[in-house]
């Protein structure tokens, strides 16, 4: 590290910016959500579930998070009559999460919020470039997840 306290090696730059542009996303889609009394965590599991039904362990697993914090997101979803909890065919012993109607029409919503957003920005930013920037994460994706799941971390 330098005198200025910025870090020089490519990898801790690489990372301090995804976690720097990793919030201002979170920031990005609380904007995007506020008008529909919701927020980006409660989208991120919408969403999720949205496409299909899913245990919570696995939507953790998937989005990065710790299981308690994304069950209780699950669970205000839950009592909001956004979700429901549903059996698991092949596990007795966990639950799916799924998308209700009434949380399929918010999460329409959102999307909706969404593409008006989308345009904003995009009107703003290069498609190419973004490609781009999206696939070289892709590849660093790969590498890490390999690497994590080769230490177990």
């Amino acid at each position: 590290m330098n005198m200025t306290n910025k870090p020089e090696d490519p990898l801790s730059r690489f990372s301090l910016s995804i976690f720097h542009i990793n919030g201002l996303l979170m920031r990005s889609g609380d904007i995007i959500t506020r008008s529909i009394d919701q927020s980006s965590a409660r989208w991120q599991v919408l969403g999720r579930i949205g496409y299909k039904p899913q245990t919570v362990a696995k939507i953790a697993r998937d989005m990065g998070h710790a299981r308690q914090s994304v069950q209780r997101v699950a669970d205000v979803l839950v009592n909001e009559g956004l979700a429901s909890y549903k059996e698991h065919q092949t596990d007795r012993r966990t639950k799916l999460v799924e998308l209700t109607p009434k949380g399929a029409e918010v999460l329409g919503a959102i999307y909706e919020q969404y593409a008006e957003w989308n345009r904003h920005l995009m009107a703003k930013l290069d498609p190419e470039q973004l490609d781009k920037i999206a696939d070289a994460l892709e590849h660093v994706g790969q590498i890490l997840k390999k690497e994590v799941d080769f230490f177990k971390i």
